[in-house]
């Protein structure tokens, strides 16, 4: 996975992702914003009933998400995120993630 992620407007933004595999453990995923990264694991577990790794970030430049093919022969498993704009005042924790708090 590979792909830019249009994050303009005046709403911050989360972006909530879960893993589904019984051939992987977790996924590394990583966003980039400009010259800030971050990294962060996924565990693949199941979709159903799930708590998914939510990242929080600011309206802005483009963002960058990257998953990693996974080692192994054909390995199988899903991938499901989302990306919602959020009312500023519904943000819960670290307003932006990529950067650091």
């Amino acid at each position: 996975m590979n792909e830019k992620l249009e994050t303009s407007g005046d709403k911050p933004y989360r972006l909530d992702l879960v893993c589904d595999s019984t051939d992987v453990r977790k996924v590394t995923v990583s966003l980039a914003r400009e010259t800030a990264k971050k990294e962060a694991d996924v565990t693949c577990a199941g979709t159903a009933g799930k708590v998914p790794v939510r990242i929080n970030f600011p309206a802005g430049p483009p963002v960058t998400i990257t998953v990693a093919p996974a080692p192994g022969d054909d390995p199988m498993g899903l991938i499901v995120w989302e990306l919602k704009t959020l009312d500023p005042t519904n943000v819960q924790g670290c307003a932006d993630e990529i950067v650091g708090c």
